[in-house]
C-alpha cells in the first residue's frame, strides 16, 4: 500500500497559475446623456432630414439602389441609425455613409464608443459594407488635393450632405493652417456639380453673435442687402414677411431682423450664390431654429434643408467664339428666382422649442423616439424621461394643444 503523501503543495500551485477565481465582470458605466439628446434635435432628425432625404429617395426612385451620405457624426452615430431606420431600411435602400469626425483616431479617448456605435451600425442589413467614418478634420475637405479632398471625390456625389456642428459654421477660426467651413462646403459643392441628380444640403450651427466672426457677419448681412436691392421679388416677400410698406425706402435688412435672422438670410445667399456660379439650382425648404440651453431667450441655433438640382451652364468664352443657342438667364436673374422665398422661410421658420411646448402629442413623440434610439446606441433608455424633465426643469409633460389638434402638425 502506498506511503500517504501529507504536506502536498498541490493547491498552492494550482492558485498560482489559476488565481483565486474568474475576475469580477466590470461594473456597468451609465452612459451620461449629452445636451443635443433633448427631443429637439429628434424633432430636426425626423421633421427636417429624415423627410426631406425620404421625399428625395422617393423622387429619385432609389429602392433597390444606395444612398450616399455625408456626415458629421457624433461618437454614437445617431444620424446615420436614424435615417437607415426611417428612410432606408422600409424603402429597402442601401446607405452608404461617409463620416468625419476626429475620435475615429487609434489614439482618442472616445475611440472605443465609435468602435462600438459603429460595430452596432453596420450591423443593421441597409449598410453599405464601405462606409466609413473617416479620422479627419472635415475642414481640411476645403483643401484643394489633401487626403480629406481625395477622400471625398472619391465618394461623390452624395444624395445627401449633412453638417451638423456644435459650435459655429461662421465662427472665428483659431486653428492656423486648417480650411474654414465655407472652404469646406464650396469644395463639397465643386465635387457636387458633376452629379446628374438632386442633392440636399443640411447645416446646424450657432447663430449667436459670440459665434460669428464680426467679418464675416458684415459681409454676409452685405449679400442679403444686395438681393434685398436688386431683386424685386426678394424685396417684396422681405417686405411682406416683416410687415413693411413696399414704397418705404431706402430699407435696410439689419434694422429689421435680429441677429439670427440676419445670419440666415446671410448665409444661404452665399449658399445660393455659389451654387448659381457652379451650375447648381438651389431650393430652400426650411428653416428650424431652437436654443442651445433650457430656459427662455432667443434661438442661437438654426438647421436649414437645402434642396439643389443640376443646372448646367455653358461658361462665357471671352473670346466671344461660342455661338449658344437659347440662352440660359443670367447668374443674376437665377439669383432672383432662387432667393425670392427665402425671407418668408426665415421669417416662418419652425421655432422647435415653442412648438413642442405647445404641442404634447409632438413632444411625447420625440421623447418616445430619442429614448429608443439612444437605447439602441447604448444608453440606459428608462432614465430618459427622468432626465428631459430635470433639464427642462419640469415634472411633467407640456400640456399645450396635442400635435393633432395643429393644422400642418
Amino acid at each position: 500500500m502506498a506511503e500517504e503523501v501529507t504536506g502536498s503543495s498541490e493547491p498552492d500551485d494550482l492558485r498560482d497559475i489559476l488565481g483565486d477565481g474568474p475576475p469580477p465582470f466590470p461594473a456597468k458605466i451609465e452612459r451620461e446623456f449629452k445636451p443635443w439628446h433633448r427631443p429637439r434635435k429628434q424633432y430636426v432628425r425626423n421633421s427636417q432630414w429624415s423627410r426631406e432625404i425620404g421625399i428625395l429617395a422617393r423622387d429619385l426612385n432609389l429602392r433597390g439602389s444606395e444612398l450616399r451620405y455625408l456626415t458629421l457624426p457624433g461618437n454614437d452615430l445617431l444620424d446615420i441609425r436614424h435615417i437607415a431606420e426611417t428612410v432606408c431600411s422600409p424603402r429597402e435602400v442601401t446607405l452608404r455613409y461617409l463620416g468625419f469626425n476626429s475620435a475615429a483616431a487609434p489614439l482618442a479617448v472616445q475611440q472605443s464608443d465609435l468602435n462600438s456605435a459603429e460595430f452596432s451600425i453596420i450591423r443593421m442589413g441597409c449598410i453599405h459594407p464601405q462606409s466609413e467614418v473617416y479620422s479627419a478634420d472635415f475642414r481640411s475637405v476645403g483643401q484643394s488635393r489633401s487626403p480629406e479632398w481625395h477622400r471625398v471625390k472619391r465618394d461623390a456625389p452624395f444624395h445627401a450632405i449633412n453638417i451638423d456642428l456644435c459650435g459655429g459654421f461662421a465662427g472665428v477660426e483659431k486653428a492656423g493652417g486648417v480650411p474654414n467651413y465655407f472652404a469646406a462646403l464650396q469644395a463639397i459643392l465643386q465635387h457636387q456639380m458633376h452629379s446628374d441628380e438632386d442633392f440636399l444640403l443640411f447645416i446646424t450651427t450657432r447663430m449667436d453673435d459670440s459665434n460669428v466672426d464680426v467679418r464675416v457677419k458684415e459681409t454676409l448681412i452685405g449679400m442679403a442687402q444686395d438681393i434685398h436691392d436688386t431683386c424685386q421679388a426678394y424685396a417684396s416677400e422681405f417686405a411682406a414677411s416683416w410687415g413693411l410698406q413696399e414704397n418705404v425706402s431706402p430699407v435696410h435688412v439689419a434694422d429689421f431682423t435680429d441677429a439670427g435672422e440676419a445670419f440666415m438670410l446671410g448665409l444661404t445667399q452665399w449658399i445660393i450664390s455659389r451654387g448659381v456660379d457652379l451650375g447648381l439650382k438651389a431650393s430652400v425648404k426650411s428653416f428650424m431654429t431652437y436654443r442651445t440651453g433650457n430656459g427662455q431667450g432667443v434661438d442661437d441655433i438654426v438647421s436649414l434643408a437645402i434642396r439643389f438640382k443640376p443646372d448646367p451652364v455653358i461658361q462665357p468664352d471671352p473670346h466671344d467664339l461660342i455661338r449658344v443657342v437659347n440662352p440660359p438667364a443670367s447668374p443674376t436673374d437665377k439669383m432672383c428666382a432662387q432667393s425670392s422665398t427665402v425671407p418668408g422661410r426665415v421669417s416662418n421658420r419652425t421655432r422647435v422649442d415653442e412648438m413642442l411646448r405647445a404641442q404634447a402629442d409632438e413632444f411625447e413623440r420625440c421623447i418616445r423616439e430619442s429614448s429608443e434610439l439612444l437605447g439602441a446606441a447604448g444608453y440606459d433608455a428608462s432614465r430618459y424621461r427622468e432626465w428631459v424633465m430635470q433639464e427642462d426643469g419640469q415634472s411633467e409633460a407640456p400640456r399645450g394643444e396635442s400635435a393633432e389638434a395643429q393644422p400642418g402638425a
